[in-house]
């Protein structure tokens, strides 16, 4: 009996302990922000949002993120010019999909270079990505910033145009997320 007691006891606090090294972090909104660029031959643009929700898992122990998770309004980018933005939504039928989102659970690190394979869901449709990044992990401070390029005809959306002419069907992500741990 004493035993069985003494064996319970070491897989509880095993699994406490295991429990206690992974936590769920979610991004500061104030120093995070997830941006677009887009080309079309008479002029270039970004819009930037620092309207999205972003959570780690991350583990203590290992220094690691296991698994990340992404939302970002479609409504919440903002390029500095209210008539672009109104087209980009009509265009990205925003009311009908209102959220791009992003998640991974498979993620390697080699000298804070990050691999990061998961699913991106725009317009409706998902997809899987593979992106890189970098992590930045200083004292209790960790950034994770990166980018990678997308085509909007592979999520059903045709892209804008201005007078008669279309934007490049590629659009440019970019995202600085920070975390406190």
């Amino acid at each position: 009996m004493k035993k069985t007691f003494i064996f319970l006891s070491i897989i509880l606090i095993s699994l406490v302990t295991k429990a206690q090294e992974k936590k769920k972090i979610e991004a500061d909104k104030k120093s995070s922000y997830v941006q677009y660029a887009m080309k079309h031959p008479m002029h270039d643009w970004d819009a930037k949002s620092t309207a999205n929700k972003c959570i780690i898992v991350y583990n203590d122990k290992t220094s690691a993120i296991e698994a990340v998770a992404v939302i970002v309004p479609v409504k919440s980018f903002d390029s500095g010019n209210s008539n672009r933005d109104s087209h980009a939504l009509e265009a990205l039928e925003a009311l009908k999909y209102p959220n791009v989102s992003f998640s991974a659970s498979n993620i390697q690190e080699a000298n804070n270079q990050l691999m990061i394979k998961g699913n991106l869901t725009f317009h409706g449709v998902t997809k899987p990505v593979e992106l890189k990044a970098i992590k930045t992990l200083t004292g209790r401070s960790l950034k994770i910033e990166g980018k990678f390029d997308i085509n909007m005809k592979d999520y059903g959306i045709e892209p804008p145009g201005l007078m008669g002419v279309r934007a490049d069907e590629k659009i440019n992500l970019s995202f600085n997320m920070a975390f406190n741990l």
